[in-house]
């Protein structure tokens, strides 16, 4: 029996390990635009619009998008720990945590905004009178939807993760 503290067992040859690299792969082409942002490209921000597009074109986003590329490139590195060998360093209950809490982050924020969005866009809420409709758009079409899609990928990796990991014996 393990204890505790140790870390979770590698998952077994030959379990569904898709996700995991979906999601890294996934949060690595969202890491590689936030980088491209914060070295100072400026192709494609008008897609962002908003405050964010002023700032970058101003060259004052370079906090804002360093910091989007380290919790993007965290995110990755947390979805191959959850199938690399090295992962096995942290705890079971620290990774379902973290997978958990990222899973539902990931989901509430991107359906929330594209929820929104689509109420905007068919005309049930009304937009607000400066809006960027290109930005907004490109939102609804792209960046907001990268979230959900994110999210699911997570989850299902997560799921296959703790499934993967459960001590002999336990409860389904």
């Amino acid at each position: 029996m393990t204890s505790m503290t140790e870390p979770a067992a590698r998952p077994e040859r030959g379990r569904p390990v898709w996700a995991a690299y979906a999601s890294a792969v996934w949060g690595g082409l969202f890491a590689a635009i936030s980088l491209y942002w914060a070295l100072g490209g400026l192709i494609g921000i008008e897609t962002v619009g908003g405050e964010i597009e002023k700032m970058a074109r101003a060259g004052e986003a370079g906090l804002l998008a360093w910091g989007a590329t380290i919790v993007k490139t965290a995110g990755v590195v947390y979805s191959l720990a959850l199938v690399q060998r090295w992962g096995r360093i942290f705890p079971r209950m620290l990774m379902l945590a973290s997978g958990w809490a990222a899973t539902v982050l990931l989901l509430g924020y991107g359906g929330v905004t594209v929820g929104t969005e689509l109420l905007v866009a068919t005309g049930v809420l009304d937009a607000p009178a400066a809006i960027d409709w290109y930005a907004f758009y490109w939102h609804l079409a792209l960046w907001d939807p990268w979230f959900v899609l994110w999210g699911i990928l997570l989850g299902i990796a997560v799921v296959h993760y703790q499934r993967a990991t459960r001590r002999p014996g336990t409860a389904r």
